[in-house]
Protein backbone atom coordinates (compact mmCIF):
# COMPACT_ATOMS: atom_id res chain seq x y z
CA UNK A 1 0.00 0.00 0.00
CA UNK A 2 1.19 3.42 -0.89
CA UNK A 3 0.81 6.39 1.44
CA UNK A 4 -1.61 8.95 0.04
CA UNK A 5 0.24 12.18 0.85
CA UNK A 6 -2.33 14.67 -0.53
CA UNK A 7 -5.03 13.31 1.78
CA UNK A 8 -2.73 13.25 4.80
CA UNK A 9 -1.51 16.80 4.14
CA UNK A 10 -5.10 18.03 3.67
CA UNK A 11 -6.10 16.50 7.02
CA UNK A 12 -3.08 18.03 8.79
CA UNK A 13 -3.82 21.47 7.32
CA UNK A 14 -7.49 21.13 8.28
CA UNK A 15 -6.62 20.19 11.86
CA UNK A 16 -4.16 23.09 12.13
CA UNK A 17 -6.83 25.54 10.89
CA UNK A 18 -9.37 24.11 13.33
CA UNK A 19 -6.98 24.49 16.26
CA UNK A 20 -6.17 28.08 15.21
CA UNK A 21 -9.88 28.93 14.94
CA UNK A 22 -10.67 27.38 18.34
CA UNK A 23 -7.84 29.26 20.07
CA UNK A 24 -8.95 32.54 18.49
CA UNK A 25 -12.59 31.95 19.48
CA UNK A 26 -11.57 31.01 23.03
CA UNK A 27 -9.72 34.32 23.45
CA UNK A 28 -12.79 36.25 22.26
CA UNK A 29 -15.08 34.32 24.61
CA UNK A 30 -12.73 34.79 27.56
CA UNK A 31 -12.58 38.55 26.98
CA UNK A 32 -16.38 38.74 26.69
CA UNK A 33 -16.92 36.78 29.92
CA UNK A 34 -14.36 38.89 31.80
CA UNK A 35 -16.16 42.06 30.68
CA UNK A 36 -19.50 40.64 31.83
CA UNK A 37 -18.14 39.58 35.21
CA UNK A 38 -16.43 42.94 35.82
CA UNK A 39 -19.53 44.92 34.87
CA UNK A 40 -21.12 46.89 37.73
CA UNK A 41 -24.03 49.20 37.42
CA UNK A 42 -23.21 52.76 38.42
CA UNK A 43 -26.71 53.28 39.77
CA UNK A 44 -26.08 50.74 42.56
CA UNK A 45 -22.97 52.58 43.71
CA UNK A 46 -24.62 56.00 43.57
CA UNK A 47 -27.76 54.98 45.46
CA UNK A 48 -25.94 53.70 48.55
CA UNK A 49 -25.64 57.10 50.26
CA UNK A 50 -28.04 59.14 48.19
CA UNK A 51 -30.34 60.31 51.00
CA UNK A 52 -31.27 63.97 50.60
CA UNK A 53 -33.02 64.20 54.03
CA UNK A 54 -29.81 64.07 56.07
Amino acid sequence: MEINWPIISAIVIGVALLVFFLIKQNKKDRKKIEEELNYTQESEEVEINNDHNL
